[in-house]
């Protein structure tokens, strides 16, 4: 199973997914530093509402599935045999004599 075409449809509809979700939000995103390992904080409010949720969290879905199903094929592909095809033993055109024409 070739898993190049599944795995570039699924950048392409996360991509687009994402995209929505990210160009419609409305939120901020803040940083806090402390003295202590526990009073560092990373704040990130994303609110995106109406129909580019909708579409966004519905194509940013099939994107994640449509991964799941390349990385699976991948693993499967490294395991399969690959498989042998019987051909036919012809001669090319260049191993075949010229045709002789007669002088006459």
């Amino acid at each position: 199973m070739k898993s190049g075409r599944v795995l570039i449809a699924a950048v392409l509809f996360l991509g687009a997914g994402l995209w929505l979700l990210f160009e419609y939000c409305n939120g901020n995103a803040g940083m806090n530093f402390g003295n202590e390992v526990s009073a560092n904080k990373v704040s990130i409010d994303l609110t995106t509402s109406g129909v580019p949720m909708l579409v966004g969290s519905s194509v940013a879905g099939i994107g994640l599935l449509l991964m799941l199903i390349a990385f699976i094929g991948a693993i499967v592909g490294q395991f399969r045999h690959p498989r042998e095809s019987e051909r036919e033993k012809t001669s090319s055109r260049r191993e075949t004599p010229f045709e002789e024409v007669d002088p006459e």
